[in-house]
């Protein structure tokens, strides 16, 4: 009977011990070695240990990317478009996750993260670029070119190859995607305004860059450099008085809650990028390289598109709808004459092979 008992107690004692090791992939466990397959590659298993976030059964690379923006933002969409594309043509191997609305930080803070490799992906604005490199600040001069197309035109005659190598040697950065906004006006309020003397002594928030400053400060109004996720509360608290920006954020930002006159002075037409970390980049196998960088040109142009095609439909609902008042600037040679020393100023720190490009 002992005997029995003794055999009865080991067998149950064998079966839990292989019920222990045979479950090892359990909430808070390690991985199985019956379960799906690790991704493949470094850069597949690094994102995914720095997001703390597994990639979907097939993925092999995780892409996060950042925008400070909201969702309505034609960016943001264009961010999305980017997710699908990408999704499409990689058959689910390269997973991207759009973190919108300044979930990861502003323009600046995103930087500092790809440069820490714990973002791979981010729209940076060129401003803040041009602390890393001085040939950014050229699109911080104010009245460069005709507008969106003529941008458009130049980024693509070598222009924008040119800034992309700049980056990467720079800041370990590239970029893969050109998002030329519409142009840049400012609303405040301040107002009505019909010309240069009505914006005098006006506080505008800006963008952390030198040459916008200066360039605010020869408007006449006094410059409040602020991250972008600052800006509807000092426009609400009376921080500024006023902001600048493409007119269709004025919408997505909800900023017409906190301001009262859009002034159409469209001083910039400026592009933003999509910056990835060059490093996760390289990491890449050639062919989902050449996946990246297609969908990143593609979402640029439908984010141009969007903006062009909103702009007068913007305009017509901030009046109509949000009982904002649209200022006309019809003849803006004042205000070009009053910024005209910062082409000069800037010419030695921004190169003269960047100004060539624009034929100033």
């Amino acid at each position: 009977m002992k005997k029995v008992l003794s055999l009865i107690l080991a067998l149950a004692l064998t079966l839990s011990l292989a019920a222990c090791g045979g479950s090892s992939s359990g909430a808070g466990g390690g991985s199985s070695s019956t379960g799906g397959s690790a991704p493949s590659g470094g850069a597949a298993s690094s994102s995914s240990d720095q997001q703390g976030s597994d990639a979907p059964a097939g993925a092999e690379y995780v892409l996060k990317l950042a925008n400070p923006s909201n969702p309505e933002d034609n960016v943001v969409k264009a961010f999305y478009y980017f997710e699908e594309l990408v999704d499409e043509r990689s058959n689910g191997r390269i997973d991207v996750q759009v973190y919108d609305s300044g979930q990861l930080g502003g323009h600046a803070d995103c930087v500092d993260s790809m440069q820490m490799h714990s973002l791979q992906a981010a729209e940076v604005s060129t401003s803040i670029l041009g602390n890393l490199d001085p040939a950014f600040s050229i699109f911080d001069l104010p009245y460069l070119t005709d507008g969106m197309d003529s941008l458009i035109d130049i980024l693509g005659s070598g222009l924008g190859e040119t800034l992309d190598q700049r980056l990467q040697d720079a800041a370990n950065l590239k970029i893969v995607g050109w998002f030329v906004r519409s142009p840049r006006s400012v609303y405040t309020n301040k107002g009505p305004v019909s010309g240069l003397a009505d914006m005098k002594g006006t506080k505008i928030r800006i963008m952390e860059s030198a040459i916008m400053s200066m360039a605010m400060e020869l408007l006449g109004m006094v410059p409040v450099p602020l991250a972008a996720t600052e800006r509807y509360m000092a426009l609400q608290t009376g921080t500024v008085d006023a902001a600048e920006n493409s007119v269709p954020l004025i919408i997505t930002q909800a900023e017409y809650e906190v301001t009262k006159y859009v002034v159409l002075t469209e001083h910039f037409c400026t592009p933003n990028i999509m910056a990835m970390d060059l490093d996760y980049y390289n990491d890449l196998p050639d062919d989902l390289k050449a996946i990246v960088d297609e969908c990143g040109a593609e979402a640029g142009t439908y984010s141009s598109k969007l903006d062009q095609e909103s702009l007068e439909v913007v305009l017509d609902q901030l009046a109509n709808e949000y009982g904002m008042t649209i200022c006309e600037i019809a003849d803006k040679t004042e205000f070009m004459e009053a910024v005209a020393p910062l082409y000069d100023e800037y010419r030695s720190t921004i190169g003269q092979d960047i100004y060539d490009f624009f034929g100033k």
